[in-house]
């Protein structure tokens, strides 16, 4: 399924970076300057760029090609737009996350939004959001069990994981930072990885 950045109005980064530090996201991530943010899950790379925008330096990883061209395309353009984006505060790669982990990525920060599924209500999810569920698909639950216990290996602070707000949390979250339509689940990092 073709996309393009035309057929879609994607949220508006400007609007969320006014709220600075009292945003649900940034709360969860603890943002601050310097802050090394891995976001994991890139999609449409809206939460990235104001991660970004709010001084952390953020890696952004999608592994699906046409969503990857649509983001690149997307970061170019919004990321010279943003006056407090720097230049070397934002990166992005065609790339599974794992295998940035493995190669020796280094991040305070993990940061996964996947795919949602099913939206209990009967109305559709913006156009937006129909578009990257067909270009992406959804990850089982196990797959996202095992992506948050291997993040937690490689975060040195936490792992944040966004949800909706009235469904289940993968396993035991540390705690949770609640947002009017979606919460962000928050597991501490665990030393349970030896290096290879």
């Amino acid at each position: 399924m073709a996309a393009d950045l035309s057929e879609m109005e994607l949220p508006d980064v400007r609007r969320r970076v006014r709220q600075g530090r009292r945003l649900a996201l940034a709360r969860a991530c603890d943002a601050r300057p310097g802050l090394r943010v891995h976001d994991a899950l890139a999609g449409w790379g809206t939460d990235g760029l104001v991660l970004a925008a709010l001084g952390c330096r953020v890696h952004l990883s999608e592994r699906n090609a046409e969503v990857y061209r649509i983001l690149d395309s997307r970061l170019r353009a919004e990321s010279d737009r943003l006056p407090r984006v720097q230049s070397d505060s934002i990166s992005w790669a065609h790339e599974d996350a794992r295998d940035r982990w493995r190669t020796g990525g280094h991040f305070d920060v993990v940061y996964l939004d996947p795919m949602f599924g099913q939206h209990p209500k009967t109305a559709l999810p913006a156009k937006r959001m129909q578009v990257l569920a067909n270009l992406a698909g959804e990850m089982s639950r196990e797959m996202i069990i095992e992506l948050i216990g291997n993040a937690r290996c490689v975060a040195s602070s936490r792992v944040v994981v966004k949800r909706r707000a009235r469904v289940a949390a993968f396993g035991q979250p540390d705690w949770q930072i609640r947002a009017r339509s979606v919460r962000f689940d928050v597991y501490l990092a665990v030393p349970c990885c030896s290096s290879d």
